[in-house]
């Protein structure tokens, strides 16, 4: 078994970095192997043709697909589907091998404990509708916060790997070398919490569009694929100078 960890996915926009001929090392995986993408998925939508051909396309690869959720999701069709128990927290099952790791949960993925906790602040709301291309719940809620810490203080503070769609605020100066584009906010600064309360070998996070070791065990994640525990990418896809805004 293994497990990897990717970045945003953004429906059919990133998918092809999936394509056997930018992965290949997806050929020899089978469904007892684990890609993890960190957040922006966007492909639980508006379930059009197009988003469904994708889904069953990931369905049919080898390896199972599992997601934290993004800010760029909709989020009331994800939450309008059953929860179910899997590894140890809950999720919404897509395809039988396609899932979305809920908020605050600690799964068991191939023998190592992985938190999960979804969410960010849309820089571009104001270029978005409510309902249709926005929602209010790209931010954890007050539940979520606290079921993911009574599930954290029930594993003693302490996991293996953290799996996020953004980070913390103490990384944002580093990240943006000083000149921070996108500001603090809630999730940022409880994340900033755990950095100091969690005991964890490598977090990974998307979000920034960005591949890059941020500090030692912090990856920031994009279009690279990496072994979760380890920073070097099975395929380096994309240079650690791209940025884009529409994060």
């Amino acid at each position: 078994m293994a497990a990897l960890v990717t970045g945003d996915l953004h429906g059919g926009i990133d998918i092809h970095r999936f394509f056997p001929s930018a992965f290949p090392e997806g050929r020899v995986l089978t469904k007892d192997d684990y890609l993890i993408v960190a957040g922006d998925f966007g492909l639980v939508w508006n379930f059009g043709m197009e988003e469904l051909g994708w889904l069953d396309w990931l369905e049919d690869r080898p390896w199972t697909t599992l997601f934290v959720d993004g800010n760029h999701e909709n989020h009331e069709a994800l939450s309008a589907l059953p929860v179910e128990q899997w590894h140890g927290g809950n999720v919404h099952r897509i395809r039988p091998s396609v899932l979305h790791l809920m908020r605050g949960q600690v799964f068991d993925i191939c023998g190592s404990t992985v938190f999960t906790m979804g969410g960010a602040t849309s820089v571009d709301r104001a270029m978005r509708v409510e309902g249709e291309s926005w929602w209010p719940q790209e931010m954890p809620s007050a539940a979520e916060y606290a079921e993911a810490e009574a599930n954290l203080a029930a594993h003693n503070w302490s996991v293996d790997y953290v799996v996020t769609h953004c980070c913390a605020t103490q990384l944002l100066d580093t990240l943006y070398d000083g000149d921070i584009w996108q500001g603090p906010d809630e999730l940022t600064d409880w994340f900033d919490m755990l950095e100091h309360r969690l005991l964890f070998k490598h977090w990974y996070f998307g979000h920034h569009h960005r591949d890059m070791v941020i500090i030692p065990d912090h990856r920031a994640l994009y279009r690279d694929i990496v072994p979760l525990g380890d920073d070097e990418p099975l395929n380096q896809q994309s240079s650690s100078e791209e940025f884009v805004t529409d994060v």
